[in-house]
């Protein structure tokens, strides 16, 4: 009924989907959990902390899992650990919500590094720019965990009820799914490897460090939305729960429109033309949040957000598969895990400044974050050099 290169787009695209699902899923009832966690903000970045290691964690056994089990097997495993939504929904101490935090941050740790190698299997097999509209199917699970989240919470439903009533049945469907995922090329893989096994051993290309702190710095932005956003519009906005809940929604929402044409503005803009002309967006976005007055506005400048940070990581993590003498696989472990670094520092971080001060004063870290994503993008042309665009489309 459909060709092999539509099952295979569409299997990528659930797996894509389903970290969005679960991640909008918590951070969209975070008051909620954190209220019956009975828990402060400071716990709260201690929490997320835990998240974060345990995302790295599952990145770091990302590539371990592969070579013992191949790359479907492996997504499929992750998928199975949205357990940890079942265990932060029955949260009513510190101590279970770190154990569910842990368990949500391995499993969608495991699929992040997997999720993007497989975009780049699939632009490298086809010749396309794909992976905005991969990325665009994370955006819409956050979409869909919000407003159900948001539901919820105007029915006064529990968070337990918000994770089962989607998740459980998407993971069944990925399970199902995984069969279509492409696996890497070994031989391929093993020539990139021989070739570059100085590199391995001593340092990556300068381009590739730098798409790593971009997409470091670009995760904490993002992150600072999902985990701090429906936090900062109770407390600080006045805003109630249900509105509150639409935060990520909303930036979700944003994200996934431009996501769905952000393959074709790569395309007529240039992705080194394009990153700069996004942070300074973000940036604006994140100033209206900080200075408006109500939750409307505030609203309305998370979405400002969305529409500069939707092409971001899916352009890097596309550039990062063009490394000269690095693999798929090994460039997209590399940004993750740069990338899920930052969460073991910035949650905590803007926690502690929240405790000590107030949480708008530790949101104002997000926009020396969108400075510096400026500064590095625009080194980004200098080494161009370092990647290999023939035989594909040239950014």
């Amino acid at each position: 009924m459909f060709s092999e290169a539509v099952k295979n787009k569409l299997s990528c695209a659930a797996f894509f989907f389903l970290p969005g699902l679960s991640y909008s899923l918590v951070t969209s009832r975070m008051p909620a959990i954190k209220e019956s966690a009975q828990i402060d903000d400071l716990q709260l970045g201690i929490a997320l902390f835990c998240l974060g290691i345990a995302g790295c964690i599952g990145l770091f056994f990302s590539s371990r899992l592969v070579r013992l089990l191949k790359d479907r097997p492996t997504i499929a495993a992750a998928s199975l650990s949205t357990i940890g939504l079942v265990i932060a929904g029955y949260a009513n101490s510190f101590a279970s919500l770190v154990s569910g935090f842990a368990v949500i941050g391995f499993g969608i740790g495991l699929t992040d590094a997997l999720m993007n190698a497989q975009g780049m299997f699939y632009e490298r097999r086809y010749k396309t720019r794909s992976m905005n509209l991969f990325h665009a199917f994370f955006s819409l699970g956050g979409i869909v965990g919000s407003l159900t989240a948001s539901l919820c919470a105007y029915l006064g439903l529990s968070p337990l009820f918000s994770f089962l009533v989607l998740v459980v049945p998407w993971t069944v469907v990925c399970l199902f799914g995984c069969r279509y995922l492409q696996e890497e090329d070994q031989t391929k893989k093993a020539s990139t490897a021989s070739k570059s096994s100085v590199a391995k051993r001593s340092s990556y290309p300068l381009v590739l460090i730098c798409f790593g702190l971009l997409s470091w710095l670009a995760y904490d932005i993002e992150g600072s939305v999902a985990e701090w956003g429906s936090v900062y519009m109770v407390s600080s906005k006045e805003a109630d729960q249900a509105v509150a809940a639409l935060v990520y929604g909303l930036f979700s929402g944003t994200i996934f429109v431009v996501r769905l044409f952000g393959d074709r503005l790569r395309e007529s803009v240039g992705d080194f033309r394009l990153l700069p002309i996004c942070s300074l967006i973000a940036f604006f976005g994140m100033s209206i949040v900080l200075l408006s007055a109500s939750p409307a506005s505030a609203l309305c400048g998370y979405i400002i957000m969305g529409l500069g940070l939707a092409p971001v990581v899916p352009t890097i993590f596309s550039l990062a598969g063009k490394c000269k003498g690095i693999s798929a696989s090994e460039a997209s472990s590399f940004i993750a895990i740069v990338a899920y670094g930052g969460l073991l520092v910035v949650p905590p971080t803007l926690g502690w400044i929240a405790s000590h001060s107030s949480l708008g004063t530790a949101l104002c870290l997000v926009l020396v974050f969108c400075a510096l994503a400026f500064v590095i993008s625009l080194i980004l042309p200098r080494l161009k050099n370092q990647l290999n665009l023939s035989g594909s489309l040239e950014p």
